[in-house]
């Protein structure tokens, strides 16, 4: 009886010194190449050019302010961020009640993405000059955004509070159908030269913003104020002369703005931060969820935008490969929990990958559109020889059916936008 108790004890002894081993070995696999350089990638220092334009964003709804209050009150509100108590710090800013914030009204709005937006401005401008009076002083702010270098925020995740307070976007897309009110009442020179300076504000954000929604907005931005540009251009002479903020909005972007670098960064980052705060340890080392081990294991979910391949793919319009989910299971022996969380289905990185692309193809075919109706003869047979820099090796335009509108097919299908990007080629009868 003694021996089997013995022998009983030993084997459980054993078991529990197998499961240890297989435990701790699981604990300190090497991690995969790609998770390696994925790290490396987010890790590395991003070069950023030109000043911070983080405090103009923070503050964009506001009046009265030059450009150094703007940075006080950002200087303000991050200490707030930073000595708030967790799980309640302040994410609004200080400037609100203390300067005037100018009124956004849906009434300025004029469909999505700029679709539709210069007939509904035509179909009531008085409206569209009432909702925007007043808004001056936010379109020029608007404008000023393409003069900063990179928009960084300063305020850092807490594990407590991983979610860190983001500006008020919508203001950036208020000016839209207030340069269609003003081609609508005359004067086509304003109107371009606000579309196209707000396209450059645009082009900046997409590509040095440090979050993805900052990068979105700017996309957007490009998007909505090409498509309103081209709307106006083919109510006007094909040759008329366009403002010197037109021929820089419309040369091609590059792969560096179209670059969701920086922003997957600061996303990454924002995770981190959110699985630390799940782990409730603030080094993330517990039995079930190793949170270094389980960022590794997200890192190429975020790092394929760092990596070279992404200028390659940006250069080529082509669709952009995204890693899925790791397949080392043996990993998950000691990090069940973080495994189960990298795994989980995140954002479409897809879908966001392809909103950059789609807002380049909207310049460019902004730009053949231009092109096109200064060219002799049929536009089906100008259209053969449409010069490389406005076509891309994947999305070369092509005329519709009726030959009213010259397209390509839309990287990121939206409800609202159908499957392609579309300009006219007529002015619509009115």
């Amino acid at each position: 009886m003694k021996n089997g108790l013995k022998w009983v004890g030993i084997s459980i002894l054993s078991l529990m010194v197998a499961v240890a081993v297989v435990w701790a070995a699981s604990r300190f696999w090497p991690l995969l190449v790609e998770q390696r350089e994925a790290m490396r990638l987010l890790q590395a220092p991003v070069p950023t050019n030109g000043g911070n334009g983080f405090s103009a964003l923070w503050t964009l709804r506001y009046d009265g302010l030059d450009a150094n209050a703007r940075e006080a009150v950002l200087a303000q509100d991050v200490e707030r961020w930073r000595t708030g108590t967790p799980g309640q710090r302040p994410v609004d800013s200080s400037a609100e009640g203390r300067y005037p914030a100018t009124p956004l009204p849906a009434l300025a709005r004029c469909g999505r993405r700029g679709m539709g937006c210069l007939a509904a401005v035509r179909a009531d401008p008085e409206r569209f000059a009432a909702a925007h009076a007043g808004h001056d002083a936010l379109h020029q702010r608007v404008a000023a955004i393409a003069g900063h270098g990179h928009f960084v925020s300063p305020f850092m995740p807490f594990d407590t509070d991983p979610m860190v307070p983001l500006p008020v976007f919508h203001p950036m897309l208020d000016p839209v159908s207030a340069h269609a009110l003003a081609h609508v009442r005359g004067d086509s020179g304003a109107a371009l030269a606000g579309a196209c300076a707000d396209i450059l504000s645009g082009r900046r954000m997409t590509g040095q913003g440090d979050t993805l929604i900052t990068s979105m907005i700017g996309a957007a931005v490009v998007e909505t104020n090409a498509r309103l540009l081209a709307d106006i251009l083919v109510e006007l002479p094909a040759d008329a002369t366009l403002p010197a903020a037109c021929e820089a909005a419309l040369t091609p972007m590059t792969s560096g703005e179209q670059s969701l670098c920086m922003a997957m960064r600061g996303e990454f980052a924002l995770a981190g931060a959110g699985l630390r705060l799940a782990s409730g340890d603030p080094k993330g080392n517990r039995l079930l969820l190793d949170v270094p081990r389980t960022q590794a294991r997200m890192a190429p979910r975020y790092a394929w935008a760092c990596a070279a391949s992404a200028e390659l793919v940006a250069a080529r319009d082509a669709p952009t490969p995204i890693p899925g989910p790791a397949q080392d299971r043996f990993a998950c022996i000691a990090n069940p929990l973080g495994c189960s969380l990298a795994n989980l289905p995140g954002p479409d990185m897809q879908q966001y990958a392809g909103r950059p692309q789609d807002a380049a193809a909207m310049l460019r075919l902004v730009a053949a559109q231009r092109w096109l109706r200064q060219q002799p003869g049929e536009a089906s047979v100008a259209l053969e020889r449409l010069p490389e820099a406005l076509r891309s090796p994947t999305r070369t335009p092509v005329l519709s059916d009726d030959g009213l509108w010259l397209q390509v097919d839309r990287r990121v299908v939206r409800d609202e936008g159908g499957p392609t990007l579309q300009v006219p080629m007529q002015a619509p009868a009115r």
